[in-house]
């Protein structure tokens, strides 16, 4: 099923070099998966699941891809701040690239009947008060509901007894 990006510009081709520049700005060590996958997540128009990253590596000049060295990876680029990771109420980690230094925290769209995730960086969402003693490390919210594509379809019909 395919769905209209709510961020068109976000799905630029990105090049290896670009990636790679990235990944050295931070000073990290360079490999080709790291740089595969996380040019796959800054290409990527949502989030992505570990399988969807998977599927678009094989599918592109990557080939074979193991599952253990790609998740190590997908986590990897989350503890560096190069992405996060989403979970929404379908208990199914995705992950996202920060596409420039200012990113910040953000909700994120769940849509129950396609169970895509869609970021949502144009909506703010307030850092609650914290008692004095407790510090935040990240905050996430997921807002569950139809998207605008699933809304247009016509219900399935049932079948009555």
């Amino acid at each position: 099923m395919a769905h209209l990006s709510l961020h068109p510009a976000l799905t630029a081709e990105v090049s290896d070099a670009e990636a790679a520049q990235r990944l050295r700005a931070i000073g990290q060590r360079i490999t080709r998966l790291r740089v595969a996958v996380f040019k796959t997540l800054l290409a990527a128009e949502q989030p992505l699941s570990h399988p969807e990253v998977q599927q678009r590596l094989e599918a592109s000049e990557t080939g074979a891809v193991d599952r253990v060295s790609l998740y190590r990876n997908l986590e990897w680029l989350v503890q560096t701040g190069l992405a996060h990771r989403i979970t929404a109420d379908d208990r199914i980690w995705r992950f996202s690239a920060h596409r420039d230094e200012t990113t910040t925290q953000h909700p994120h769209f769940h849509c129950v009947a396609c169970r895509q995730v869609f970021c949502l960086p144009e909506s703010s969402v307030p850092t609650p008060r914290l008692p004095a003693d407790y510090s935040m490390i990240e905050m996430e919210l997921v807002v569950n509901g139809v998207c605008a594509q699933c809304g247009k379809e016509p219900p399935k019909k049932t079948s009555q007894h």
